[in-house]
């Protein structure tokens, strides 16, 4: 199963967790304040092949592009 992260929008706590692809969207409650008002954040992977220098996942969540809104943070 993939591991989703999450931000919680009454505390603004980030946390990641493990649920079926069916399940990404559900609400879940955060685990700080256990309010159920989440948003699931979009997750860098990192992909590397042999024709590449280096390759480094940027963490930014999709709505910004430099990686610095409250968002990504």
């Amino acid at each position: 199963m993939p591991i989703y992260e999450y931000v919680c929008l009454n505390c603004g706590t980030t946390f990641d967790q493990i649920r079926p692809f069916s399940q990404a969207d559900n609400p879940i409650a955060c685990p700080q304040c256990a309010h159920n008002e989440t948003k699931r954040k979009l997750s860098m992977c990192y992909s590397h092949n042999e024709s590449s220098q280096s390759s480094h996942a940027s963490h930014t969540c999709g709505s910004c592009s430099g990686g610095a809104c409250s968002t990504c943070h």
